[in-house]
């Protein structure tokens, strides 16, 4: 009897929440190729420094930038938040229109963290935490024969990659509450600050390529930079004496996708793409059910007519 019970809760809560988990789905589909997009190899003709460092002497003579972020996939450097002033590294010069891929992924990623609500924490933890729900009302139905239907695709389907199905929700969780499991870094002898973006561009230049900076950022005193470095988005404090490598965040690493360069890109899409063949065959499922229903309900009213 008890079966019932939580076949009704499992089938009830994904109707009531399919919506905002669709769009959750959708935009994580959409934000898994953007690390898709900047790992992917290509012919490029290497980055000079001194591209990066006319722009900055143009653009913020006065050395008061506090963030960058650089699409080399797309020969464009944004100064600022994101969304803001885009500049063209062939040219130097702003663009005179925004980079319709950049719009698209700050608008889905916007989506994706606050599902356009108020307050959105509140509400995609809930989604969050009723897609962890119905992994475990799944788990506490039980394994079931497989059957060459659509049921039995979707029942398997949930079993075969439950381990995949669960890491997206739990890692977004741990993202939004800011949980990394990395141990406060021990202090270090205070050092000069860097005391610009166009100083510690210099910094990172005499360690790696500087083609593969991410972002680099002026945060609490300190320099921050992010690198693509075989696959993966690897975060390095900016001091005067040189780059310090941080520890790994591994709940945003593998949300996003961006810790074995195109192949956890891939990975993440498919994950995603495994979570709405589930979402939609289950609606498909309870549709079926219900129109067979109906369907039985009017013959047995011709019928006593």
């Amino acid at each position: 009897m008890y079966k019932f019970w939580i076949q009704r809760l499992h089938r009830w809560a994904a109707l009531v929440f399919a919506l905002p988990l669709l769009a959750l789905f959708a935009t994580g589909l959409i934000l898994a190729f953007e690390p898709f997009l900047q790992a992917a190899p290509r012919e490029r003709t290497p980055l000079e420094l001194s591209k990066l460092e006319a722009i900055l002497s143009r653009q913020d003579p006065d050395g008061k930038l506090e963030r960058l972020f650089l699409h080399s996939h797309i020969d464009t450097v944004v100064l600022g938040r994101r969304g803001g002033t885009e500049i063209d590294l062939a040219t130097g010069e702003p663009r005179p229109s925004a980079s319709v891929l950049l719009a698209l992924f700050a608008e889905t990623r916007r989506i994706h963290e606050t599902l356009l609500v108020d307050e959105g924490q509140v509400f995609v933890t809930a989604s969050t935490g009723v897609l962890l729900l119905l992994v475990a009302l799944g788990l506490a139905m039980g394994p079931r024969p497989f059957r060459n239907s659509l049921s039995g695709w979707h029942t398997g389907a949930a079993w075969m990659a439950l381990p995949l199905i669960i890491m997206p929700p739990v890692t977004g969780l741990l993202m939004l509450y800011k949980v990394t499991f990395v141990s406060v870094e021990p202090t270090r002898t205070p050092e000069a600050p860097v005391q610009s973006l166009a100083e510690a561009l210099g910094i990172v230049a005499r360690e790696k390529d500087v083609g593969s900076l991410l972002s680099l950022r002026q945060r609490k005193g300190r320099a921050e930079a992010r690198l693509l470095v075989d696959g993966e988005h690897r975060s390095y404090e900016v001091t005067a004496a040189g780059l310090v490598e941080k520890p790994r965040n591994w709940p945003k690493l593998l949300h996003e996708g961006n810790w074995a360069g195109v192949w956890s890109a891939v990975g993440n899409a498919a994950i995603v793409c495994v979570q709405m063949l589930l979402l939609g065959t289950g609606i498909a499922i309870w549709s079926g059910r219900r129109l067979r229903r109906r369907k039985h309900a009017a013959q047995q009213f011709s019928v006593n007519r």
